[in-house]
């Protein structure tokens, strides 16, 4: 059986590099006998790093050949289907998706995020081809609620993010922590940031906190999920503060994120698999909003997000640190969630 995979793979983005991996191992592991093929940005990195074959994901002709030799595209999961970042990405996966179905091979977009989709073509668009695919699975109730508004009538299953089947490793982790706090013993918090216009102005706030945080006795490493971008945002960040934290100024594999992650203290998030890692390793979390993924992500865990402009934000942290709860809950409701992202597995099988 030949499966190919189409997402935002091969671009060093940590989040989508644990995705391609939560879903091959999945699968793999129910079926050993599955060989994969990835739509790259980077085949021989993707190859290199997961052990499976990539072709790049803008050739023409080695696409079609791998849709006419596949048995199942599997689109996703991750935000591909928005137009926010780019309409271009959007009609590109979009088009992969029309591309299987003319050729006659099965599609399953895998516990995707849907949305948002501002244009009318992309509203469109994503309503008739979501009538067209075989097996529709969503990582979160919005994106079902927001399928529903475009005029989509065809069933779809809510189930989680696949990386929510992922296990930490926990010597790689103790490694990094060890490299981090230079000997020094003392809990670490650790920062995801991104760049986000629509943002604008969050830092001197967070560069507040984080200072009053290191007061208090903790260490903060910010963690560039997609590298070096979130790197250059954090040193913006580092230079607003009066304490000097600690900026990992190298691309991490996604396992290593989770590693590290699930070693520390406590985690505040923008980037969505920040926040994922940390709940898969029970570790508590609180979360900066730039997109309504985070939003959905946060409330499924009772939470909301961080208000940037609130000046009492150090006060908020300073509640979700104590509190005594917020460690039960990840666990309670981590563990429906690992339950849920099986799901995926099952039902793609079912289209082999």
């Amino acid at each position: 059986m030949r499966v190919v995979l189409s997402g935002y793979y091969g671009f060093d983005n940590a989040g989508d590099e644990a995705l391609l991996s939560a879903i091959t191992s999945s699968l793999k592991t129910r079926h050993p006998e599955i060989d994969f093929v990835v739509f790259s940005g980077n085949p021989q990195r993707t190859s290199l790093l997961h052990g499976i074959s990539a072709v790049y994901y803008m050739n023409p002709f080695k696409v079609i050949k791998e849709l006419k030799r596949a048995d199942l595209l599997i689109s996703g999961g991750g935000s591909i289907f928005q137009d926010v970042t780019s309409l271009r990405s959007f009609l590109y996966y979009l088009s992969i998706v029309a591309l299987a179905k003319i050729l006659g091979c099965p599609v399953m977009f895998y516990a995707q995020g849907i949305g948002p989709l501002n244009r009318k073509i992309s509203r469109f668009m994503m309503r008739f081809i979501a009538e067209k695919v075989d097996i529709i699975t969503l990582r979160d109730e919005e994106s079902g609620r927001f399928l529903r508004s475009l005029g989509v009538k065809r069933d779809y299953k809510v189930t989680a993010d696949p990386v929510f089947s992922l296990k930490p490793d926990v010597k790689i982790g103790e490694d990094l922590l060890f490299e981090i706090k230079d000997n020094v013993d003392m809990p670490v918090v650790g920062v995801s940031v991104r760049p986000w216009s629509d943002l604008a102005g969050y830092e001197k706030p967070l560069a507040e906190a984080l200072d009053y945080l290191m007061e208090k006795g903790y260490k903060i490493v910010f963690m560039p999920l997609s590298y070096p971008e979130d790197a250059r945002e954090a040193r913006k960040i580092a230079d607003l503060m009066n304490h000097r934290p600690y900026i990992i100024d190298r691309p991490l594999s996604s396992r290593e994120h989770l590693a590290l992650i699930s070693r520390l203290h406590f985690v505040i998030g923008m980037r969505l698999h920040s926040l994922i890692f940390a709940a898969i390793s029970r570790v508590p979390f609180a979360g900066i909003s730039y997109d309504p993924k985070v939003e959905a992500f946060l409330k499924q865990f009772d939470l909301t997000p961080l208000n940037m402009k609130n000046p009492k934000i150090r006060e908020e942290l300073k509640s979700l640190l104590e509190d005594p709860t917020l460690r039960r809950k990840i666990d309670e409701k981590t563990e429906e969630l690992t339950k849920k992202a099986e799901e995926n597995v099952a039902l793609a099988l079912t289209l082999l």
